[in-house]
């Protein structure tokens, strides 16, 4: 990565640069592999519930995002584009929303192409891996400001009914406080609404991701919802009727990653069930004796099936059941779990719909366009995780001072050799211009040392800063901070920004806005 390369910018998207994925962030080989093959189109889609779509549009219009004319597209037979991620403090990392947009953007696409599309958003609010959920992230200056809910362990509760306590609050207070203008003020108030104390996390990243995508006729799916098992029960009944052979297909499919030197994404474990029991706001695991669905467990999910919540793998399969998913956008790790589950859709009786990799991006706002045009640093640049070395200024000039100490002390011996044979009564002023010299190259090395000091400094300060919000901590920007972060510099009108310009087809990482002329 030595020298400034050039990377290309994404079609319609000015002033973005794309890098390759790999280098910005580590992606399963499977992930890799499958990206770079053309697509098998999908089955047509199957019926679709009346009931769900209902469930959906009296959901979504509770937390302010109105989509019942998508949903009569979704029940009319639109294509389904699907994204997914768990709730989260803030808004959840930066690319809950990076996703909900980038299905928007494929439903604009298709929509342009004459195809109609719908866009689905699943919020897994019954997730209760909450130690990972229960973090905000913001940049303030070169500082990370960190919160996170304390008390909050693993298995605790699931995300739709885990209360808040007061560390969102608490940061969005202190934002309030110290970040002028007015996007900043607006941003923190729809997110301090969302985010009080005493809700629930799922309601409230529900509410601040309606807020953002308004308009843009993306449907939150709450993974709670009970329609959505109901709608599915006929896939989660075929699964677990022939569980054996799941687990034997699931084993197949990690073999053969295996096989190629791949890890391996999912862990199986045959003697629990791949779905939980809801209970008290809580996921109870439940057994699977000699790796099979016991008979009276199995007629109590045919007629309750909205008691029960599924598992890691098994969650897209019913999600695709549910919905009639034509297109899924998923991050690399999804990815590989998906495919090493390949075989599962067929025996679940579902149309498996079309894996993409998902388009990343890193939001790149005016102030860091100034500060990488003040350093004229290149993406690999960030990627190397230290300042580079031609940035730190002044060594070529100090080691050229030091060349020229040296000359003009040789300079002067020589010249002294010369006045002792010829001219010994110049001696005393020789020595007198010689001191004033040395006197004065020394002056200059001492400012030279000064300037460089001051430099330094300043460029130590603006790397810090472009790296806090571009690079933060080495990782992924859009892991590493929360939804709410590029809003305060960019607003709440910034979701709409991304959705409009952001290319869904390509895969890399998205340096959005790296050169001037984007939209932002």
């Amino acid at each position: 990565m030595g020298g400034p390369p050039r990377y290309p910018a994404p079609m319609g998207i000015p002033g973005a640069l794309v890098v390759p994925l790999q280098q910005w962030a580590p992606v399963h080989p499977a992930a890799v592999e499958h990206a770079s093959q053309s697509p098998t189109p999908p089955a047509p889609a199957s019926g679709r519930s009346a009931a769900l779509a209902a469930a959906l549009a009296e959901r979504n219009a509770a937390w302010g995002n109105p989509v019942e004319d998508e949903l009569q597209r979704w029940l009319a037979g639109a294509e389904v584009i699907v994204a997914g991620q768990q709730p989260g403090l803030l808004g959840g990392p930066l690319l809950t929303l990076i996703k909900a947009c980038a299905v928007a953007a494929e439903v604009r696409r298709r929509r342009a192409a004459g195809r109609d599309a719908a866009a689905f958003f699943w919020l897994a609010t019954n997730d209760d891996d909450l130690p990972e959920m229960g973090w905000g992230r913001v940049v303030v200056g070169e500082e990370l400001r960190t919160v996170r809910e304390a008390a909050w362990q693993r298995g605790d509760a699931v995300a739709g009914a885990v209360q808040l306590g007061t560390a969102a609050s608490q940061l969005l207070t202190e934002l309030e406080e110290q970040l002028p203008g007015e996007r900043a003020r607006e941003a923190v108030a729809v997110a301090a609404r969302c985010y009080r104390p005493g809700v629930c996390l799922g309601e409230a990243t529900g509410r601040f991701l309606a807020h953002l995508l308004r308009g843009l006729g993306v449907v939150l799916v709450d993974a709670l919802e009970p329609a959505l098992m109901v709608a599915a029960r006929d896939a989660l009944l075929r699964t677990l009727a022939r569980l054996p052979e799941a687990w034997e297909r699931l084993g197949d499919g990690g073999k053969a990653m295996q096989g190629r030197g791949w890890p391996v994404p999912l862990a199986i474990t045959v003697t629990r069930l791949p779905i939980f029991r809801l209970h008290g706001g809580r996921r109870e695991r439940l057994a699977a004796p000699g790796g099979e669905c016991p008979g009276a467990l199995l007629a109590e999910v045919e007629r309750y099936p909205q008691r029960f919540s599924p598992n890691v793998w098994l969650r897209p399969l019913l999600q695709d059941a549910a919905l009639g998913t034509g297109v899924s956008l998923l991050g690399g790790a999804e990815l590989a779990y998906h495919l090493q589950a390949a075989a599962l859709w067929e025996l679940a009786g579902v149309a498996p719909p079309i894996w993409r990799l998902r388009p990343h991006v890193t939001v790149v706002t005016g102030a860091e366009r100034r500060l990488i045009r003040q350093l004229a640093v290149t993406p690999g640049d960030l990627l190397a995780r230290r300042r580079p070395a031609r940035l730190r200024g002044g060594a070529r000039i100090q080691r050229q001072e030091a060349a020229l100490m040296r000359q003009v002390e040789a300079r002067l011996t020589s010249l002294r050799e010369t006045v002792e044979r010829e001219l010994p009564a110049l001696t005393a002023d020789l020595e007198a211009t010689a001191a004033k010299m040395t006197a004065a190259l020394d002056w200059l090395a001492h400012r030279t040392e000064l300037a460089r000091a001051r430099s330094h400094d300043v460029e130590v300060q603006r790397w810090r800063r472009l790296v806090a919000f571009l690079r933060p901590d080495g990782q992924p920007q859009e892991r590493r901070l929360s939804v709410l972060t590029p809003l305060l510099r960019l607003g709440l009108e910034w979701p709409t920004q991304l959705a409009e310009t952001l290319d869904p087809a390509a895969p890399g990482m998205h340096l959005m806005c790296w050169e001037e002329g984007g939209p932002w």
